[in-house]
């Protein structure tokens, strides 16, 4: 969305809510004056600041509705730009998907706020998210997610900070793909370039990615980097945005496998 349409947005926004809150105003007003007037019966006040609370609150949970469905049609699929060796499937980075739809929700008066709160089931971390929206209106959001300390064959692999932390990342980011209804898609189309001629960043993920964790050796993981560079250099002369992103990847999936490798008992080693 361009800088124009940004702030086009923005003044319609204002004006919007402006116009909704005349009999707001009024109401107010009169709970103002009725206060000053010390014949006024008290209990009339408390009817009427009790109606104006109703009112208010009805007001901003119409505001924060309408806000969503606004966003939700703005907001398109999210590239899934990880892969999990573990799972052998790709997915989308937490900063990935808030780059993507940040600017979309906060344009509509949306912000996130994330925390933890006591969960009913043993051994389960429960993540709130306040989902706030400007005209005053917030819905609460959770899930509860098991202790991610273990790996996909039972085996302790994580410390408890450690676990902790991989627990709560990963909720943000289910909690913010629910909020908004996020779909995720193995095709990059953010329309920032390309060449529909070449394969998109999606499908050369999902093919060379793999390649990097499958080495079972220094030696074939080498070999899948040099072939990788040299695949991604040669895509340059016809869509340099995917080249560099996929040697980008190509990068820490390496680097990530080879911290593996280096980790791993060497075959032969003393017992």
């Amino acid at each position: 969305m361009s800088a124009t349409a940004i702030a086009e947005h923005r003044e319609s926004r204002q004006i919007a809510a402006a116009a909704a809150t005349p009999e707001a105003t009024a109401m107010l007003t009169m709970v103002q004056r009725a206060a000053t007037d010390p014949s006024f019966d008290a209990e009339k006040m408390q009817t009427m600041m009790a109606m104006y609370e109703r009112y208010t609150d009805r007001s901003a949970a119409a505001a924060f509705n309408a806000a969503m469905v606004r966003a939700q049609a703005e907001i398109g699929p999210v590239f899934r730009d990880k892969y999990n060796s573990q799972t052998n499937s790709s997915y989308a980075a937490l900063e990935s998907i808030d780059k993507k739809i940040a600017p979309t929700y906060t344009l509509h008066g949306f912000s996130l706020s994330f925390g933890t709160d006591d969960s009913p089931l043993a051994g389960h971390i429960r993540t709130v998210c306040d989902c706030m929206h400007e005209a005053g209106h917030t819905k609460r959001y959770h899930v509860d997610l098991p202790i991610d300390s273990t790996g996909i064959k039972g085996s302790v692999n994580k410390t408890g900070v450690h676990a902790n932390g991989s627990t709560y990342s990963y909720a943000r980011r289910y909690l913010t793909m629910m909020i908004f209804n996020v779909v995720l898609t193995n095709e990059d189309n953010d329309g920032n370039g390309g060449n529909e001629q070449t394969q998109s960043l999606g499908e050369l993920v999902n093919e060379w990615i793999p390649k990097a964790y499958a080495a079972d050796s220094k030696d074939s993981l080498t070999a899948v980097w040099q072939a990788g560079v040299k695949f991604a250099q040669d895509l340059k002369a016809t869509d340099k945005k995917t080249a560099d992103e996929l040697y980008e990847a190509l990068k820490v999936a390496v680097s990530a496998r080879g911290s593996q490798l280096s980790a791993a008992p060497q075959a032969g080693a003393s017992q």
